[in-house]
């Protein structure tokens, strides 16, 4: 019995061991399958550059790539223009208000450079100048437009050339009509494309065209802008044929009214048409403005937006950055 139970014992250690097998085998192919998808992306891109390479001449994808990287210079290219963009927009009010040619010729490209700009600033004199560095002298060219001060100076002058004839004339015609009166907004239909400060010569060609007087009964800034024409339609908009008026009158009426004047007109209505009897002329309606202590101004609203825009840029890129000489002297608020 012994002998037949060592036997036994001798027979279980003989069985075969029945754990699982690793699946290394479908590990590895797993592994080969992920590097060959990789390598197969791989070589798809470097034939896509390839293409891209050939059509364009080798600048792509090389020059995507290199845009990923900044130089040293470039990093100042892009400090400077940071600059260059806070200080623009009142380098440009500046410029625009003292009527800088400067100014013209350094925004004739379409992008300037940031050694332009420096040249322009590092050259300027007089209210150019001293607009840029000083806040109280921007304040002044608000409240004292030089432009406008120049523009109502011709016109006063145009009208006080209006001879007295002109001003008040009286068509004298007895006859049994309804005169009507009222007050207008006149201008001629002698210029279209003059300005105040820049009359073209070739308008004051009248060989061709009515003489007319067109006549607003509404606000005046409706029309200050607007083209009287002798086919006018428009029911608020009256025209007076005045070719009774010599070439050289009418000159000095349309001058003297460029930019519309108040008066005070007598005519009729003959059917289809207007005649008008008797004019008055009052007085010239000239350019006006805001004063910069009036908040509510659009012009006011706007400077006052562009100077503490500018002042937040500025301070924040003083955090970071030393801020070029040329800057320096440039006063904000």
């Amino acid at each position: 019995m012994v002998k037949e139970r060592k036997k036994k014992i001798k027979n279980k250690k003989n069985t075969p061991n029945k754990e699982p097998i690793p699946k290394v085998n479908k590990f590895k192919e797993i592994i080969i399958s992920i590097f060959a998808a990789i390598y197969g992306f791989a070589g798809m891109l470097v034939g896509l550059f390839i293409i891209i390479g050939v059509f364009t001449g080798f600048k792509y994808p090389w020059k995507w790539i290199d845009a990923l990287y900044e130089t040293e210079n470039e990093k100042l290219e892009i400090i400077a223009e940071k600059w260059d963009n806070a200080y623009f927009p009142l380098i440009e009010w500046c410029g625009k208000k003292t009527f800088s040619s400067k100014f013209v010729e350094l925004i004739r490209p379409d992008k300037i450079k940031s050694e332009n700009l420096k040249s322009y600033i590092i050259s300027l004199s007089g209210n150019e100048k001293r607009c840029l560095e000083d806040k109280e002298f921007r304040i002044e060219l608000i409240n004292f437009p030089s432009k406008e001060i120049k523009e109502n100076e011709n016109l006063n002058k145009w009208f006080n050339e209006i001879p007295p004839y002109i001003k008040n004339f009286d068509i004298n015609i007895k006859d049994n009509v309804i005169n009507k009166s009222e007050k207008f907004i006149i201008q001629t239909n002698l210029f279209d494309w003059s300005t105040i400060l820049n009359i073209d010569e070739t308008e004051l060609d009248l060989s061709d065209g009515q003489q007319v007087i067109c006549a607003y009964t509404n606000i005046i800034e409706r029309y200050r802008k607007s083209y009287c024409d002798s086919d006018n339609r428009n029911k608020e908009t009256k025209v007076f044929s005045v070719d009774f008026l010599s070439k050289k009158d009418f000159k000095l009426l349309s001058k003297g009214c460029f930019n519309t004047c108040n008066a005070y007109i007598t005519y009729i209505n003959d059917i289809d048409k207007d005649i008008i009897r008797t004019l008055k002329i009052v007085k010239p309606n000239l350019e006006v403005w805001s004063n910069y202590s009036d908040k509510d101004s659009l012009i006011v609203k706007e400077y006052d937006s562009m100077i503490n825009k500018i002042n937040y840029i500025v301070g924040e890129l003083e955090i970071n950055y030393v801020k070029p000489d040329w800057f320096k002297y440039i006063e904000i608020q």
